[in-house]
This record gives structure tokens, sequence and C-alpha cells, in this order.
């Protein structure tokens, strides 16, 4: 847990910026088919965030060595980008950092990182399999490679450091794309950086026509994330140049509505997780049947189509908002708006495991453990039968106006609730309290993090 946090806080030490320096980011290989730039200052500055609480907090919790990033070399005022590019069958991908000082960060490495470095030219390198790391009097670069190769790794690096590649970064659309904008974490990905051979493999698997499958290495996927009033906020998008591709995308995105205030009001403050989109289901089931019929006919293709095929009729009732809202792993709750699909669900249920349902004054329980019925125009699935008995009791719950606001104009959004969410984690991996002490400065900031698609 230990080393795990103290590269976190290298990683946010490295992040502090907001303004740049031209001549470093053309270490940033011009063919990259994934560009990111982070800038932590200006999400210290959106949330509130105490930078230097957090590493205050970090050096008492956890040791001197957090102290010591501040002495490391890096430079802080400028930002943190990192890559990923094709080579062969193989994707490069890397980090790249200003430094301030080549001597303080080689030394830092040294004793923190335990890196050897050895001179090559104008730079130096430490070399592993599972990465490499070059300095020189301008930046830093961390270079991996999915194969691991020691060799490929210490060959690529060395072109990287030596500025040897083909092109300018400041022609490529990736990278003019993550660093356009002011948000404080932004991501653009040409899916056609996903090897051809992987992508054939996945839609065989999927039991989608492997062609048409490969519409997903026509797509460019953005996310900019921005906070404000306690709130980090992700954005996606999936744009494709290939109209086609991009007909479909709107196709698709054509099976969702904007959510109503009626459903954001389903979900409470105590929720740890949250989603909530509203949907046409009968041009959702269509969407995908025509996805599944365009398929191979191959064993789990064939068990996909049946699967689909016993639940489509249910799905296809669904007419507007869908939520679904977790408050602890045994109590969740879901919510459908539409025609009742109660009877449907008991039969769908009753041909696979006829003594599995059972019948309660207000609907129906599942294995003991599940209640699903029909109310106020609204299907509802729960895991908590108390409340079930009376489900619209779970109406009319508050959240913080903040997220309200955020949620109107989305078309579908998923939420964490930040606090509930590290506790559960603590838990997962039998953290104590004092281990998640120290980001206490972060967590009292920022108390949910959002994601939705343009």
């Amino acid at each position: 847990m230990k080393r795990f946090l103290f590269s976190l806080a290298i990683i946010i030490a490295v992040l502090m910026s907001s303004c740049s320096s031209e001549d470093y980011k053309t270490y940033v290989p011009a063919d990259s088919k994934l560009v990111g730039k982070v800038d932590l200052k200006a999400f210290f500055s959106q949330t509130g965030v105490d930078q230097d609480k957090l590493f205050k907090d970090m050096a008492e919790q956890y040791g001197d060595e957090f102290a010591s990033i501040k002495e490391s070399g890096i430079d802080a005022t400028t930002p943190f980008y990192i890559f990923a590019k094709n080579k062969g069958s193989d994707i490069v991908f890397g980090i790249v950092g200003k430094l301030e000082n080549r001597e303080m960060f080689e030394k830092f490495a040294a004793k923190e990182l335990e890196k050897s470095f050895v001179t090559a030219g104008d730079f130096s390198c430490s070399i592993e399999s599972d990465g490499g790391l070059g300095v020189n009097d301008e930046v830093f670069v961390f270079l991996g490679r999915t194969s691991n190769d020691k060799d490929a790794i210490k060959t690529e690096l060395t072109k990287i450091m030596n500025k040897e590649g083909e092109g300018s970064i400041g022609e490529n659309k990736i990278f003019a794309k993550a660093e356009g904008n002011s948000s404080f974490m932004s991501l653009y990905a040409d899916l056609s950086i996903i090897p051809e051979d992987y992508v054939s493999m996945a839609g065989s698997q999927a039991g989608v026509d492997s062609e048409k499958f490969k519409d997903l290495r026509e797509m460019v996927v953005g996310i900019n994330g921005n906070a404000s009033e306690g709130i980090c906020d992700f954005r996606a998008s999936v744009k494709s140049d290939n109209s086609a591709v991009q007909e479909k995308i709107d196709k698709s995105l054509k099976a969702f509505g904007v959510i109503s205030d009626k459903a954001i009001k389903a979900f409470s403050e105590d929720d740890m997780f949250g989603l909530a989109l509203n949907t046409d289901g009968e041009q959702l089931v269509n969407y995908i049947t025509e996805s599944l019929n365009s398929g191979d006919s191959n064993g789990s293709a064939a068990m996909m189509k049946q699967v689909f095929g016993m639940i489509s009729d249910i799905l296809s009732k669904i007419r507007g908002n869908v939520t679904f809202a977790m408050r602890n792993p045994s109590d969740f709750m879901f919510r459908a708006e539409g025609k009742n699909i109660t009877n449907d669900l008991v039969a769908a249920i009753k041909d696979m495991q006829p003594s599995a349902v059972s019948a309660t004054p207000t609907g129906y329980c599942y294995d003991n453990q599940y209640w699903f019925g029909y109310a106020d125009n609204n299907f509802y699935v729960t895991g908590s039968q108390m409340l079930a008995q009376e489900p619209t009791k779970l109406m009319g719950s508050s959240v913080p106006s903040a997220l309200t606001s955020l949620m109107k104009d989305r078309r579908q959004v998923i939420f964490g609730n930040v606090n509930k969410l590290t506790a559960l984690a603590s838990m997962a991996s039998s953290s104590s309290d004092k281990d998640l002490k120290a980001f206490k400065e972060v967590t009292d900031k920022v108390k949910y993090v959002t994601i939705s698609f343009k």
C-alpha cells in the first residue's frame, strides 16, 4: 500500500501545472494514437484541495520520503503527458514530464525508485523488462511495451530521447484535441491503436461479424474532466471521420433521451453508486438485435442470442427513464418507466427456475433475496425487501443540488459517492482508516465523480 501511495504521490507532483513550454512537448511521439494531458493545478484550483496540506499529511502518514518529492527535480510549472502508439503487433506507451534539475531527479530516482542509470550520449537511461526511464537536461520519459521486450524498449526509448521520429507532434490531430482544451484532464484515443487481430477475435467471441466490429477502429474516443461544487465531472464523446460509422454512432444515441427530474429524485445522498438514463427500449432492442443477427453462429454467439431473446420482449416495453442506485453492496434499487413487465419477468424466470419465484402482497420475491413489482407507473427491482414493500417511498430522496443540476441536461449519467466508494475499497483491500487518512483533504472536497456521454 505504501509503495502504491508513494507512486501516486510522485504522479501528483508531476501534474501540478497550467502553463506550458513548447520544447518538451516534442518528445511526445508524432505518431501517437492516444494522448492525455492532466493539469492538477487546475484540479486543485477547481476543487479547493490544498496541495501543500495534502503532501504534508502524506509525509506525516507515510514518512519523510514523501517530503522529498518537492526536491525531485521535476518542473512543477508544466503539464504532464501520457501517450500510446503502435509498433508492429505491440502497443508502446509512455509518460513525458519536464525537468527543472536533471541531477536532482537522477538522485531522487536512484534513491526512491531504485533506478540505476547508464549514460547513452546526451541522456541517461535505466532499462528493465517492465519499462525504461530516460532522462536528459529537459525531460524524463518513462516507456513501456506490451511485449515487455527489454531490447525493444531500449531501442524505442533511445529514438524518443534523440527525437529521431518522423513528423511533428504539433501536426497530430489526437494531440491537438488533448492540448486544445482547459479541462484539468483530457484524453483522446484513436481506437485504430487496437491491433486488427484483437478486434477480429473480440468480434468473433461476441458473436458480431468481425468486419462490422472493425468499425470500432474507425472511432476516436475523448474524455474531458472538470471539477466544481464538489463534483469531478467527466464527459466522454465518440466521433468518427468515416460517415458510415458516424451514422451508426448517431443511430445508437437516438435510443437515449434527456433524463427527467422525476428520475433524478430516485436517488439519495446515501447512494454509493448510481446510473440514470432515458431510453426507448424498442429502439435499443432493435439496435442490439441487428448487431447480433449480423454476427457469426459459433457457440458463444448462439448463447448470447438465446439469452437476449429471453429478455428482449421485456426490455422493449421500457419507455423512458431508467435508474439504478446502490446504497451498499446488498441494498440496491432498479426503476424503469414504461409498461408493467412484472408478469413477463415472472414467466421468464419460471421457465428457468419454476420454484424460485414467490408472490408477496405488493409483488414478487425471487430466490428469497430480490423483490420486484409495479407501482406508480414504474417497474421496480430491489435487493431490500423492506423498502420494496412500498417502493414509491424510494422516490423523493435528495442528492446535492449541484449533482441534480448536472444531471438535468444529460442523456445518461453514472455517478459515484467518493467517500462511500473509498470506504468500500478500503474494506476490500483490508486497508485501515489510517491508510486513507492522508487523502482526507481530497475526499472532504470531492464528494462525487460522474461520467456521461455527449
